[in-house]
């Protein structure tokens, strides 16, 4: 199958050129060994606290003093962050419109574990995280000159991870990314010109096909995107309108660790635990009642590698149709 196909929510094209007679067990990972559930040398471990910066948030099973190793989830400042509440150096040559990157950036590391990702906590101790997650998300949406905070997940070296201990990062920014600042334009456009927004018609026409619909509850509904940028692609969308992550509720919270986990578990056990990218697109702090815009979670494998036409177009080629895609997740495929 060779076809174009419009994102309606990315406002993006991609190329689906699924190869005849392929099935999902062919992008499955060989040769990978288990992780140790202990490294020594990884600051993330416990034990070795003193190896990070000073701790913003812990929680903890018992009363062990600050930057101690009882702690089951631990927030701490990036130690090589890519934004800094200090910033102050300035290109010399500023006609390019160069200006410090003022933000904060954080690290949260999931449990004392090295081995066990996201996927595969304790579904009470993952909820704690995604609650701890929003409310780092509401604390640095407050703060001055924040104007967008971005929470994701890189795990694997392939994802653009440095450590391989799973933690999420949560980045405050002083700028609004300028996709985001189009793709909430594109929404508004949508909505104004449609009467409807794009996640409601997405969601409506993805439930009557049930060609690429994955799982479901009360909150969200996890699917293939019917033009998605690479094998295996997922996106979890709220199905009540809240433009940003922090104003999830509890209930809320529970029900995405129900959605997200077993994604995670099937994608690791039926491709050998690929890397991927695990990212909460959500509006800018001052979007506050956007209802053309809805935050949402991408689930993005890292299968395949970007060639020369993706860089040229921004048009992505994708080799693993949506539709086998989803049954894989739902378990309809068989021989993984």
């Amino acid at each position: 199958m060779l076809e174009y196909r419009h994102n309606l929510i990315s406002n993006r094209w991609v190329i689906i050129a699924s190869r005849r007679g392929s099935r999902p067990h062919d992008f499955a990972l060989a040769g990978r060994g288990d992780p140790p559930d202990f490294d020594p040398e990884c600051p993330f471990c416990p034990g070795n606290e003193q190896m990070t910066p000073l701790e913003i948030f812990t929680l903890r099973s018992s009363q062990g003093g600050c930057d101690s190793c009882d702690w089951s989830i631990r927030v701490i400042p990036n130690k090589f962050p890519f934004l800094d509440q200090n910033s102050s150096v300035v290109s010399p040559d500023n006609c390019f419109g160069a200006h410090p990157a003022v933000g904060l950036h954080e690290v949260l590391i999931e449990s004392p574990s090295h081995n066990v990702h996201f996927g595969c906590h304790e579904r009470e101790h993952a909820c704690s995280i995604v609650g701890i997650l929003r409310g780092r998300y509401n604390y640095l949406a407050g703060q001055e000159s924040v104007k967008h905070v971005s929470i994701f997940c890189n795990h694997g070296q392939l994802s653009g991870a440095s450590l391989g201990h799973p933690h999420f990062q949560i980045a405050a920014a002083g700028m609004m990314p300028v996709r985001l600042i189009e793709q909430i334009k594109y929404c508004r456009d949508y909505l104004s010109t449609r009467g409807r927004s794009v996640f409601d018609v997405t969601i409506e026409n993805e439930l009557a096909s049930g060609e690429r619909t994955i799982a479901e509850n009360k909150s969200f509904l996890a699917l293939c995107p019917s033009a998605s940028m690479c094998p295996f692609e997922v996106y979890v969308l709220p199905r009540v309108s809240q433009s940003q992550f922090g104003k999830i509720s509890d209930e809320m919270i529970c029900d995405l660790v129900d959605i997200v986990q077993p994604l995670l578990k099937q994608l690791g056990q039926g491709l050998n635990r690929p890397d991927y990218n695990l990212v909460f697109h959500t509006a800018g702090v001052d979007n506050t009642d956007e209802a053309a815009f809805r935050w949402y979670l991408q689930l993005y494998p890292r299968l395949t590698i970007s060639g020369g036409y993706e860089l040229a177009t921004d048009i992505y080629v994708n080799s693993m149709s949506p539709e086998a895609a989803a049954g894989f997740y739902r378990g309809d495929t068989q021989g993984v």
